[in-house]
């Protein structure tokens, strides 16, 4: 089921980008928000797709 792994895999790059897609970046504490769990979301599944989560 790798499918699932790319699929947060976009979802982390989107929520990492979208302050500024959607013009919210002038909410610090939003920005900090999405940029902590959109890394967060990218890392971890990175780390699942190179084999480390099995």
């Amino acid at each position: 089921m790798k499918w699932n792994h790319w699929a947060v895999l976009v979802l982390g790059v989107w929520l990492f980008l979208s302050p500024w897609i959607l013009g919210f970046s002038a909410l610090n504490l939003v920005v900090w928000n999405n940029l902590l769990m959109g890394a967060l979301a990218i890392i971890f599944s990175l780390w699942n797709l190179s084999g480390g989560g099995e």
